[in-house]
């Protein structure tokens, strides 16, 4: 019938959106190695990743993930960046853009429907990462001495509740450092038993490889996930690896 045949195309078409959404190039930044990926499931889904420099030597890093699939999510995302984008002006604080961004979400999606988002700018020269998480994966920060530190400090998913406060964290970064930010495609990929890939297994990794560049960690940890889950991702898996030189 052609159902089916129109479905694919609606897939087709939100998948060509969501690409277009995505940097293509990535800025480059004195000190720093950031790399950027997206690896789509069947389904399209809703996740997005942006990098941008701001005024002085500040650099905006955001990914989320937008609930649902197809078409809707596809819409959703796209409005999100266009809102993220304005809003994200050289003074804002991450917590301000993510009370700004849920206030402007709220009360215009679906009940169910919700955004995760993880925004932060990193301050380049004093090697610092301001940030704030709306309810997405915490990224994580490997250092060479084998800390892990999670990026947590934020406030709920966009578009709950539209009172919803949010607060700022700031995790000082050096030499070696390798942080990953991820949607849950990457860390929720299943094995044909149904287990997990996780974020200890992530974290393992990313320890295991920590004389990698952003580019080459980033490559490496997407063809573990991809081989842990035979290539069949259930969701979109999007992950940035920053560097610190």
């Amino acid at each position: 019938g052609a159902a089916p045949e129109i479905q694919r195309e609606e897939i087709l078409e939100a998948r060509r959106i969501q690409e277009a959404l995505l940097p293509s190039n990535l800025p480059i930044i004195p000190g720093y190695e950031i790399s950027g990926t997206w690896q789509p499931a069947k389904a399209i889904g809703g996740d997005y990743f942006d990098v941008f420099k701001l005024n002085g030597d500040a650099v905006a890093l955001c990914i989320a993930d937008v609930s649902g699939k197809g078409m809707p999510a596809a819409l959703l995302m796209s409005n999100l960046q266009a809102s993220l984008r304005a809003a994200a002006v050289d003074s804002v604080q991450p917590m301000e853009l993510c009370a700004k961004m849920n206030q402007a979400l709220s009360g215009h999606l679906n009940p169910e429907k919700f955004v995760t988002l993880f925004y932060a700018f990193l301050e380049t020269s004093r090697k610092e990462l301001v940030f704030s998480n709306a309810g997405h994966n915490a990224p994580i920060v490997i250092r060479p001495n084998g800390a892990r530190v999670r990026l947590q400090e934020g406030g709920p998913a966009l578009g709950v509740i539209r009172t919803a406060n949010y607060s700022s964290g700031r995790v000082a970064l050096s030499h070696g450092d390798r942080c990953a930010f991820f949607t849950d495609g990457v860390t929720e990929a299943t094995d044909k038993n149904g287990e997990e890939f996780g974020e200890d297994r992530l974290a393992a990794l990313i320890e295991a490889n920590l004389k990698l560049g952003a580019k080459d960690l980033q490559k490496k940890i997407l063809e573990t996930v991809s081989g842990f889950c035979h290539g069949d991702f259930q969701d979109d898996a999007t992950l940035i690896v920053l560097a610190v030189e």
